[in-house]
């Protein structure tokens, strides 16, 4: 602090310094003309009792008034003609001089005074010098200027001492510990950024222990549902039996592979638009291309997906700008955890929003979510209570990589009440500028 303290005076204190300089040499030039005008003010009694004096004394008596004037005084007269004065001061100046003017020169440390009968009158300025009294006065306004950085700096370093403990604290594990500074502090948005940034590094770590908890968690059910089948293959046992083993080996193997799928687009959508492989899509292919791939899951289940684009512009073929392969994942996991639910009709509906934003709805007849658990269904490895058995609530990533798409798009999904009483899910994808090159996609 001391280091610090000692620079910012340095740097206040050589500035006020050289500021004091450019006053005392650059000012009498720049307001010359309204220096002279309250010089000639202030001196006009002066001036007039001096060109008085010096009139009453011509001639030879007028060398010996001068050198009396000198006893009592330190401006040094001299006499000189008009002639010697003229190419000393400028046109403006010679014109007031003319006119019987005092003037002052460019700097105004000397003065000119015409006199009645044509001789000039050149002085000098010379001041006072108490080198004391301004020595005392200059030690006074240094000592000003220290009282005022310390007082600045105290607070100021008072706040980034606390936002230093902030973030010793946060950085030795403790993930909630928030910098409190006043409003008026001078570090006050640095301290909101740093709030900012400890706000979501502490909601990454604890999303990455959460999803390190779900995946062992996912994992070790397989793993060992696939240990005690590859024990059982080893008693003896008929063929068609052993048959059936090795299907539900290959089972588990498949849902090992299905979660490993699943964690790696999750993974890689976490990544943000990097991955985004943006083209022009046609809505009405997309979502056709998305209801003929789930046909066969909707007919097992005897249920009815409808899909509607009645929102959208009719008549005309409607485009979207977004990555179709991830816009179609997300509607394919939104139909599939529908079907869990449904009891007999799924809908898929596309508008067009506010500013072109594409708005994409799935509503199911089901069951509905409760209104507690609709933030959490988002979240991964969530899943309701009514669900958690793998046949019905699958691995509990659907819905969170539905969250990610959107949101890599710059949307939003949120969960309401279809008017069916069960879920409905709203997807909105905002108008993206056409990637160059365009390209054009069906799905």
């Amino acid at each position: 602090m001391l280091r610090s303290l000692v620079r910012l005076y340095l740097v206040v204190l050589i500035g006020g310094a050289i500021a004091i300089v450019l006053i005392n040499q650059s000012f009498g030039k720049l307001f010359h003309g309204r220096v002279t005008e309250i010089e000639r003010a202030a001196d006009s009694a002066y001036a007039f009792v001096l060109g008085d004096y010096l009139q009453r004394h011509a001639g030879a008596e007028r060398a010996q008034a001068l050198a009396e004037l000198q006893k009592h005084g330190r401006n040094g007269f001299t006499l000189l003609s008009l002639a010697d004065v003229r190419p000393l001061l400028s046109e403006h100046s010679w014109s007031e001089l003319r006119e019987g003017k005092l003037v002052l020169n460019d700097d105004a440390t000397s003065y000119y005074l015409p006199l009645p009968d044509g001789v000039v009158l050149y002085a000098q300025r010379n001041e006072v010098s108490n080198l004391d009294i301004q020595a005392l006065a200059y030690g006074l306004f240094a000592l000003a200027i220290l009282l005022s950085v310390i007082l600045w700096v105290h607070y100021h370093w008072r706040d980034l001492r606390k936002l230093e403990a902030a973030a010793r604290a946060f950085g030795s594990g403790h993930l909630s510990t928030r910098a409190q500074l006043s409003r008026k502090s001078n570090i006050y948005e640095l301290s909101q950024q740093f709030n900012e940034m400890a706000r979501q590094i502490e909601a990454s770590i604890l999303h990455q222990r959460d999803m390190m908890h779900g995946i062992s968690h996912e994992l070790k059910t397989p793993l060992a549902r696939l240990e005690f089948g590859l024990a059982l293959l080893q008693s003896p046992e008929s063929p068609d039996r052993q048959r059936e083993r090795q299907m539900a080996l290959r089972q588990d193997v498949r849902e090992l592979d299905e979660l490993v799928t699943e964690l790696l687009t999750l993974s890689r959508l976490e990544q943000g638009e990097d991955h985004l492989v943006l083209m022009r899509v046609s809505v009405d292919e997309l979502l056709d291309s998305v209801a003929a791939s789930m046909a066969d899951d909707v007919a097992d289940r005897s249920l009815v997906l409808s899909v509607s684009t009645a929102g959208v512009i009719q008549g005309k073929p409607t485009y979207h700008v977004c990555d179709p392969k991830l816009v179609a994942r997300a509607l394919l996991n939104l139909i599939r955890n529908s079907t869990r639910y449904a009891r007999q009709a799924i809908s898929l509906r596309a508008e067009i929003g506010v500013a072109g934003a594409l708005v994409l709805t799935v509503d199911d007849d089901g069951p509905g979510i409760p209104l507690a658990d609709r933030e959490r269904v988002f979240e991964p490895f969530h899943r309701l209570d009514s669900s958690r058995d793998r046949h019905t609530g699958g691995f509990g990533l659907g819905l969170a990589i539905v969250r990610r798409v959107a949101l890599v798009h710059g949307g939003d999904v949120r969960l309401e009440s279809a008017a069916s009483g069960g879920a409905r899910f709203v997807m909105t994808l905002p108008a993206l500028p056409l990637p160059v090159p365009v390209k054009d996609a069906a799905s």
